[in-house]
């Protein structure tokens, strides 16, 4: 693939104007890549008012602004399905699995895993590469302390978020997903079961891994809303509060590298089980906190 790469985007309520404006916009932060293409949807995260808005913001970035998924796809090299309600991704990927591009969905990947395992398979079906990430799994700080090797290996590692709920994605599908990225980056896939419990201050929820190792995810409703983490290696502590300005750019670059490429930087399997995860973590806060088993293949957990 050679020249501009051009990028299409499927929903304006959320991180779709803003990714536009990341990219199209007067500091342009992608070299090599234009959206040239958006198609709104209507969306219960925004009313039809502010849609209209963003949409017409988008539309004074200089791209075209379509209704059907075949002319948003003839034009890109790459999609993105930036729609705000994640229990709408794998109805919005149906609708583009078998037009032939790499596809970027938007945290989260599905609201159930059952949902997100039905897409991942929808696009092996199709031989339609597929990516998906919070941006906070691509900070700075946190792609620092996983090519720091001096302290060795991660033995446990908490990381911490905002936490917000809306009525398609309860719990921590919407805004925890913040925290349990970044948690996988660190600790990798293979968490067994989680325990949950609930504050006024927001959630709290500890994952055993297979190999027994811990990871804490504390997604955070009152007091200061940042990102941060901190990560146990063999020989160091290693604390970081993340600057949350870089993140997006950071998130565009793998974007733009996948479309490229076809390759994505996040196995899909990951992606799911981070579903599993935060799926495990309402079912245990509900029971009071008592362990739920992750189970990726999104059949009923015993």
């Amino acid at each position: 693939m050679s020249g501009i790469i051009r990028l299409g985007i499927v929903g304006l309520d959320g991180h779709g104007p803003a990714f536009a404006r990341e990219v199209n916009g007067p500091v342009g932060k992608l070299d090599g890549a234009r959206v040239v293409v958006a198609m709104p949807i209507s969306s219960v995260m925004v009313s039809k008012e502010v849609l209209e808005d963003n949409v017409e913001k988008t539309r004074a970035l200089g791209i075209k602004i379509v209704h059907k998924s075949e002319e948003l796809a003839s034009n890109t090299d790459g999609i993105l399905i930036l729609h705000d309600d994640g229990s709408q991704h794998l109805a919005l990927a149906k609708r583009f699995v078998s037009l032939g591009k790499p596809i970027f969905v938007d945290k989260p990947l599905e609201v159930s895993t059952g949902k997100a395992r039905a897409l991942v398979e929808l696009c092996r079906e199709n031989r339609c590469a597929v990516f998906t990430a919070s941006s906070l799994r691509f900070s700075l700080e946190l792609r620092k302390t996983l090519e720091n090797e001096e302290g060795g290996s991660i033995l446990s590692a908490m990381t911490y978020a905002p936490y917000t709920q809306k009525p398609t994605m309860p719990g921590w599908i919407y805004y925890g997903i913040h925290a349990v990225e970044p948690l996988y980056a660190l600790m990798g896939s293979g968490c067994r079961e989680v325990h949950c419990v609930s504050s006024d201050s927001g959630p709290v929820a500890i994952g055993t891994w297979e190999d027994s190792r811990l990871g804490i995810a504390r997604a955070i409703s009152a007091g200061e809303h940042g990102y941060g983490f901190t990560v146990w290696k063999e020989h160091t502590t290693e604390v970081a509060k993340v600057d949350s300005s870089c993140i997006y750019e950071q998130l565009l670059k793998k974007i733009k590298a996948f479309v490229e490429t076809g390759i994505p930087p996040v196995d899909v399997e990951e992606s799911v089980e981070v579903v599993a995860f935060m799926e495990a973590a309402n079912e245990s806060m509900a029971r009071g906190g008592n362990p739920v088993s992750v189970v990726p293949s999104g059949k009923h957990r015993a």
